[in-house]
């Protein structure tokens, strides 16, 4: 499998792109942050909760989320959760991380991408258990992000010189 052009790398291009991908890489972040805020107030970021957020709760008078509400929701997650990490992953093959590395992370992120929108429709219809994977889809999001976007802003800001990277 060849990535694409793999001498080119971060460290090769000018300040105006390594800008641009800061801001995207950032404002991204920011995102995550907030919808890392959102969650929490919504379910603790808990397995209780999220069973609650999903089927209703006596004790909250929650109602259960109906199919029309998770067809929405994931109507719009599944176009732009995808494109935001394929353009993270994008950048972070730029960068001189092993290959092995690159692939597992693009695979943890697309995996966690699945399984956090699989996992509502799997929570109401067949079994709370599927909490679980909700909450390891998102594990695999934020690790993978942070990951995938701390390594490319070091190599671009605060890495001073190119370093000989292995061909992939």
């Amino acid at each position: 499998m060849r990535n694409f052009n793999t001498r080119f790398r971060l460290l090769d291009t000018d300040r105006q792109i390594r800008l641009v991908y800061t801001f995207f890489v950032s404002i991204v972040g920011i995102g995550f942050a907030l919808t890392l805020y959102w969650a929490y107030t919504m379910n603790g970021l808990s397995y209780d909760g999220v069973i609650t957020h999903y089927l209703g709760s006596d004790a909250t008078f929650g109602e259960p989320k109906s199919f029309h509400e998770l067809a929405e929701i994931t109507h719009f997650h599944l176009f732009t959760m995808p494109i935001v990490f394929l353009i993270i992953v994008h950048i972070f093959f730029l960068t001189m991380a092993p290959r092995w590395l690159k692939i597992t992370m693009a695979y943890m992120s697309f995996t966690g991408v699945g399984l956090d929108l699989l996992s509502p429709w799997l929570i109401l219809y067949v079994s709370e258990v599927f909490a679980l994977t909700l909450l390891l889809g998102d594990f695999f999001m934020i690790s993978s992000f942070v990951l995938m976007s701390t390594l490319p802003l070091y190599e671009m800001w605060i890495l001073k010189r190119r370093l000989i990277a292995n061909e992939d």
